[in-house]
């Protein structure tokens, strides 16, 4: 990700490259850019110990925890393709547990996860929870409320984030939501019909939350109600 997007007032955004700067009064999210083919990652803490990790795509993500002196409590998965999934193994070695939509639990290692498709290694783990629409989880003192955005796979979930503190809010798009575009619907159990629904629910949300999306720059809902042509 570059620098495209804006610390908020509440939510610090630190790059991969920048010191470790927690404070005990906003969650922080790291950003890990991808090397290669994959994804974004984050890292996001309220506290400075413990971490939740969105879509942790490459190993050397769990490097990154690792040399941040922090727990990785939980990782959330916005879907299981394989530029996603890359360093779950890893995390969920150091104890992290796997969360994601129902929906798309049922297709780790299936042909839907893409990793026969492009050449990458079998996931090798299953979820240890499921995420329904709407449900919402306090999960290392921070609220994780879970959209349920099928469209890009039939079990895309979005994460709203707040921080349990100073209710600052954030919200993971994987590849629902990019700046500016959307996510493709030709791979399988992927729908453009239901990805416009999903849209239409996103932008529901009220205010300009800051986007995290899974792939190119952040954003923010109010800067993609206005100027994404989807």
């Amino acid at each position: 990700m570059t620098e495209g997007i804006k610390k908020s007032a509440h939510a610090g955004f630190i790059k991969n490259d920048a010191k470790s700067n927690y404070s005990e009064e906003k969650m922080q999210i790291i950003c890990i850019p991808p090397q290669g083919f994959a994804a974004n990652s984050y890292i996001v803490t309220a506290d400075g110990k413990n971490a939740v990790v969105v879509d942790p795509a490459q190993p050397r993500v769990e490097d990154e925890v690792r040399r941040r002196g922090l727990v990785p409590a939980f990782v959330l998965l916005t879907h299981v393709h394989f530029d996603h999934i890359g360093g779950v193994r890893g995390l969920r070695y150091l104890g992290a547990k796997v969360l994601c939509s129902a929906d798309e639990a049922v297709l780790i290692g299936s042909d839907a996860d893409l990793c026969e498709a492009f050449g990458a290694l079998p996931p090798g783990f299953s979820a240890d929870g499921t995420f329904s629409d709407g449900e919402t989880k306090e999960l290392c003192g921070l609220t994780v409320e879970a959209v349920f955005t099928p469209g890009h796979t039939a079990g895309s979930m979005c994460y709203l984030v707040r921080d349990e503190k100073d209710g600052g809010r954030v919200l993971f798009t994987g590849d629902t939501l990019f700046r500016g575009s959307v996510g493709r619907t030709d791979f399988p159990t992927g729908s453009d019909s239901a990805l416009r629904q999903s849209l239409k629910k996103l932008a529901r949300l009220d205010g300009g939350i800051p986007v995290y999306p899974g792939h190119g720059e952040g954003s923010t809902l109010a800067d993609e109600r206005e100027n994404n042509p989807f």
